[in-house]
């Protein structure tokens, strides 16, 4: 697979994803056409929350049409079928002395704790406290909602008090209470109004059942749910449906929860005892929700019900997922786009106005950056990747060696950052780790429909911004958002870099790069594969730099450099997508921009990006000269690079080199 410096485009057939040594678990994204809104439950849930009005809809249809209910007696008073008589009731299961109801229903929150705990401290894939804590932590805020609708809110339950708002009162206790032997307060609850010879009646009773049910049954498949599908996905593919934190990007979702290893094929073994017995405890669930349905309560009093147990559950799985945002931890420029073409490539041209005024840090926290920063190999005073910012952090690859976090500063949504989780250089040559996990992102991005697009920029003139090591990869789909039908040209330009002899060239990138192919056949990616093409391309670049005279030097010099993994002499962006490796070495950052009277409006810095064909401005003067003159757009990155020159001598294309070790 020999590298080369080429132009042109790449049309290559896709092939299978590599079984790469480090696996990440990273925030998969649906097309366009199937993203799910973070603001609703997704298409999975939805289903799930679908079963509970189904249930109550057929309960209901059903005590109106058997000939059981309807010829049996029902007491308004106590919402069932023959309180007096429970031998006279319909059914079994219309009698409140029913053994299910007694030892299930009415210790039923009992039930759910103890099935939650025994799953999260036994199922292999919850191994980690952190992991457990978190779901406790649900556990308790759902067990303060149904402490709250049904034993105790600052005095009475939600319950009790809805009961008397509506207009409910204690019925003999009114008695006791106007002939002085009795206070209001003593039967404000059902419970106190049971203790008391008394009987509810009048108001609204929301059915307790009903809630708890739901409830109780909901929390069981949300934290046990996804934790399976993703633990007995092996041999399937399970795909992420949550979005959350932006209205209009995903970016994290329950494939974070267990690592590859420890997956199973087998649904027996992926539900392990803690699950069997939380499929036990929601069947049951269940079937009592349908009985319930049946022989209990009003419909309005059931829905009510029903409506109680989805707010709380909405508070606690779906309102999380707007949480980055609400908190600023995250912050989305929206951005205009135009399509202007180079040499007959076209690129995307961005506008976002806001960027320029975007916030930072307190200078208490951060202290003055030089302006050779990037260069330096020492950790700075304050490392955003060390730690993450808690809004921002995704998870960790397996093994723990790099950390996912969300770009603070989006202009593409679902902008995230792979970094090495303890601090390595960002101008050192990359390793064979950094390089396995990039690629992992790549093919699980791929496994699931989608396509992502990686970058690296690395000394002063690549566009780096901070010097704690880290590549940055954004969605394919995401890039395209608001370009019109007209403009479905445009492609990610790595792609269409490798050597001619691959494809005929359609237009040149006025700048060298060299690329190389990725996916043959069915050949496996290694990390020392990744790492082999990295090398390669890193020494065609250093090469060229040295002949084209840009002050290099070469020999010993530069063959200790490509072999070792310090510091790089050179400023380049590398590219990565499934199928190719694209490296460009930097003479500089950018290049000034004019304006129609000659006069000079700003200046156009270009990053890794510039190898997926996109660029950026954040002033109106910029983005109007560009588009009124899209001539200067060729002229800058005609500035940013080596030259184009043909390889006319062996050392240039890196031939005097020795053999890749």
């Amino acid at each position: 697979m020999a590298a080369s410096s080429s132009p042109s485009p790449l049309n290559g057939s896709p092939a299978p994803a590599s079984p790469a040594t480090i696996q990440t678990h990273i925030p998969i994204s649906k097309t366009r056409t199937q993203r799910t809104n973070p603001h609703l439950p997704t298409p999975t849930e939805l289903a799930l929350l679908a079963a509970y009005p189904a249930l109550l809809g057929f309960g209901a249809l059903f005590s109106l049409v058997s000939p059981e209910t309807r010829g049996a007696g029902f007491d308004a008073y106590t919402q069932s079928y023959h309180p007096q008589d429970q031998h006279l009731a319909p059914s079994y299961f219309a009698r409140k002395d029913n053994l299910l109801n007694i030892l299930f229903v009415k210790r039923g929150w009992f039930w759910i704790t103890v099935s939650f705990f025994v799953f999260i401290f036994t199922h292999p894939a919850l191994q980690n406290t952190e992991r457990r804590v978190r779901a406790a932590m649900r556990w308790g805020v759902v067990t303060a909602w149904w402490v709250f609708v049904t034993q105790w809110f600052f005095g009475p339950a939600i319950i009790d008090r809805s009961f008397r708002w509506s207009g409910g009162r204690c019925e003999t206790a009114e008695v006791a209470v106007k002939e002085g032997e009795a206070d209001t307060g003593d039967v404000f609850t059902a419970a106190a109004c049971k203790a008391a010879g008394g009987r509810w009646f009048g108001g609204h009773d929301i059915s307790g059942h009903v809630f708890l049910l739901v409830l109780g049954s909901y929390f069981l498949l949300q934290e046990v749910g996804w934790v399976v599908a993703r633990f007995g996905g092996r041999n399937k593919k399970v795909e992420e449906e949550r979005s959350i934190v932006m209205h209009d990007g995903a970016v994290k979702g329950a494939d974070t929860a267990v690592a590859p290893e420890a997956r199973t094929d087998k649904v027996h073994e992926g539900l392990g005892l803690g699950g069997k017995f939380v499929l036990t405890i929601v069947g049951l669930c269940g079937w009592m929700l349908l009985m319930t349905a049946i022989y209990f309560h009003t419909w309005f009093e059931k829905l009510t019900g029903l409506l109680v147990a989805l707010m709380g559950l909405y508070t606690v799985y779906v309102l999380p997922r707007w949480k980055a945002k609400a908190n600023a931890d995250l912050l989305y420029y929206p951005t205009q786009v135009a399509i202007l073409h180079a040499n007959r490539i076209p690129f995307q041209l961005r506008f976002s106005p806001a960027l320029a005024n975007k916030p930072k840090p307190p200078a208490h926290i951060v202290p003055k950056v030089e302006a050779q920063s990037t260069r330096n190999d020492q950790k700075p005073a304050f490392d955003p990747f060390d730690p993450p910012q808690p809004g921002l952090y995704i998870t960790s690859t397996d093994p723990e060696s790099h950390i996912l976090v969300l770009n603070k500063f989006a202009i593409v949504p679902e902008h995230f950052i792979l970094a090495t989780k303890e601090f390595k250089p960002q101008t050192h040559l990359l390793r064979p780790d950094d390089l396995a996990a990039t690629y992992s992102c790549i093919t699980s991005y791929h496994e699931n429909g989608e396509e992502l697009f990686a970058f690296f920029n690395s000394g002063e003139h690549s566009g780096a911004s901070q010097p704690h090591r880290h590549v940055q990869l954004l969605p394919v789909e995401r890039m395209r958002e608001g370009l019109e039908a007209s403009w479905d040209d445009w492609s990610v330009l790595a792609e269409q870099l490798l050597p001619p002899q691959e494809n005929g060239a359609q237009g040149t990138v006025p700048f060298r790069t060299f690329a190389q192919r990725i996916m043959i056949a069915e050949e496996v990616v290694t990390p020392e594969t990744l790492h082999e093409i990295y090398r390669g391309l890193y020494r065609q670049a250093w090469c060229a730099a040295a002949t084209q005279g840009t002050g290099f030097p070469g020999g010993e010099e530069e063959e200790e450099e490509v072999m070792g993994d310090g510091p790089c002499s050179i400023s380049y962006n590398l590219a990565m997508t499934r199928n190719v490796m694209v490296l460009a070495p930097r003479l500089a950052e950018g290049a000034a921009v004019y304006g129609q009277d000659g006069e000079e409006v700003g200046k156009l810095s270009l990053n890794g990006t510039v190898l997926a064909g996109t660029a950026l401005v954040k002033s109106q003067a910029e983005w109007d000269a560009l588009r009124n003159d899209p001539g200067q757009l060729t002229a800058v990155l005609g500035k940013i690079g080596l030259p184009l020159v043909p390889p006319d001598s062996k050392r240039d294309r890196g031939e005097d080199m020795k053999p890749h070790r």
